[in-house]
């Protein structure tokens, strides 16, 4: 009878059990939906792959596709720049812009819980068919005229670009700034997850320091560069990486444009998987430089 006894398990074993009962559908939709695709598109970069009737034939091609992209490919390489400069430029604004809008938020005035709710909209209707009329050829009548060759025969509310004009700026001054302006819708409804990052970190800041620099006579600008600042470390590394790797994968990123439509309107899967791969091993080296040196310059002179 002692052979046919139940193993008793402890109540530590009972929680890791549950615990693997309520994640399995997680591990399963990742290994059906990411790990064997991402498999698939590794060993598609390297082969020749064509559709016959008996299925998918692959040979194998090395680093053909990959020369390909680099040395015959007109466009990829300066699509690979400039979604790197669209970074460079995009991200300091991108945090700037939340961290003083989640300051605001955070602030005490009546209806802040409206104005939390209004900035926290782009987050719902960021993949919706409202977010394509808006930032789309839908709209007749832009709301910003940032050039002449972008205008319509309508015209825009605001000509930034006669504004530029008549302030005589030197034009290279003037071109970033027309650069900046013809994104500034699209930069401003990036910063809905930031900004609620921002917020949460704000909160949870102890109200304790906040009366400490108040006896100390800080004044609000000193608290923000001094408290809040250093306080917010962890939460602006998290910030720098969503938005980094946000604003990489956005379908509006040119590389992301090229490959996507050789795979979905030509039916190109190895060399469109071979840009996606060098693209991604681009960004890793792109976010490590960036956390690197944002660890190195600031974060060690906050801790």
């Amino acid at each position: 009878m002692a052979l046919f006894k139940k193993k008793q398990t402890t109540l530590m074993e009972r929680r890791n059990n549950y615990g693997y009962l309520f994640v399995s559908h997680w591990i399963l939709g990742l290994l059906l939906f990411f790990i064997i695709p991402t498999i698939s598109s590794i060993i598609y970069s390297f082969s020749h792959m064509e559709m016959t009737n008996e299925g998918l034939k692959l040979d194998f091609a090395a680093f053909e596709h990959f020369r390909y992209i680099f040395n015959d490919d007109e466009k990829f390489v300066d699509n690979l720049l400039a979604s790197v400069t669209d970074l460079l430029t995009a991200l300091p604004i991108i945090i700037s812009l939340s961290m003083i809008l989640a300051v605001i938020l955070n602030s005490e005035f009546k209806g802040r819980l409206i104005f939390r709710a209004i900035f926290f909209l782009p987050v719902i209707l960021a993949n919706s068919t409202v977010m394509e009329l808006l930032s789309s050829e839908y709209l007749d009548v832009p709301l910003f005229n940032v050039s002449s060759g972008s205008s319509t025969e309508y015209g825009g509310m605001i000509d930034f670009e006669a504004i530029l004009l008549e302030l005589q700026l030197p034009k290279a001054i003037s071109d970033l700034f027309q650069g900046y302006l013809s994104n500034l819708f699209n930069l401003i409804w990036s910063c809905g997850v930031q900004t609620i990052l921002f917020l949460a970190g704000l909160q949870s800041i102890p109200k304790q320091l906040y009366e400490v620099g108040t006896i100390e006579g800080c004044s609000r600008w000193e608290t923000f560069w001094f408290l809040e600042v250093p306080s917010l470390r962890n939460i602006i590394q998290l910030v720098l990486i969503y938005t980094m790797i946000d604003q990489f994968t956005a379908l509006a990123s040119p590389v992301m444009q090229q490959a996507t439509s050789l795979m979905f309107n030509h039916a190109i899967y190895d060399r469109s998987s071979a840009m996606l791969w060098v693209y991604f091993l681009i960004v890793g080296v792109v976010m490590s430089i960036m956390l690197v040196a944002y660890n190195y310059l600031c974060v060690r002179r906050w801790e």
